[in-house]
C-alpha cells in the first residue's frame, strides 16, 4: 500500500470522526437551546431584554457552528484536491 492511499484513508477516517462529533455537539447544543428557551420564555421574572439577549446569543452560536463546519469541510476538500494534483499522468494517451 502506498503512502497516498494510507493518507487518503486517514483523511476519510478523520472526516468521519469530525462529522460524527459535530452532529453530537450540534444535538447537545440544540437540546440546550430548547431547554433554556422553555425555562426563560414563560418565566415572568425574566425581562424581555434578557430573552432577546439569550435569543441573540443562541442565533450567533448556531451561525458560528455552521460557519465552522463549512470551513472544516472546505479544507478537507482542499486536502483531497492536493492529493489529486500529484497523480501521475498517463503518457500513453497523449499521442492519441
Amino acid at each position: 500500500m502506498d503512502n497516498k492511499t494510507i493518507f487518503t484513508q486517514v483523511m476519510d477516517f478523520q472526516k468521519n470522526i469530525f462529522d460524527n462529533s459535530y452532529a453530537m455537539i450540534s444535538n447537545i447544543q440544540d437540546q440546550s437551546e430548547q431547554l433554556i428557551s422553555k425555562a426563560i420564555e414563560k418565566n415572568p421574572l425574566v425581562p424581555n431584554d434578557t430573552l432577546k439577549v439569550c435569543t441573540y446569543w443562541m442565533d450567533i452560536i448556531k451561525k458560528n457552528r455552521k460557519n465552522y463546519k463549512s470551513y472544516v469541510d472546505t479544507n478537507f476538500v482542499k486536502v483531497k484536491d492536493m492529493l489529486k494534483i500529484n497523480e501521475p499522468v498517463d503518457m500513453g494517451n497523449i499521442n492519441k
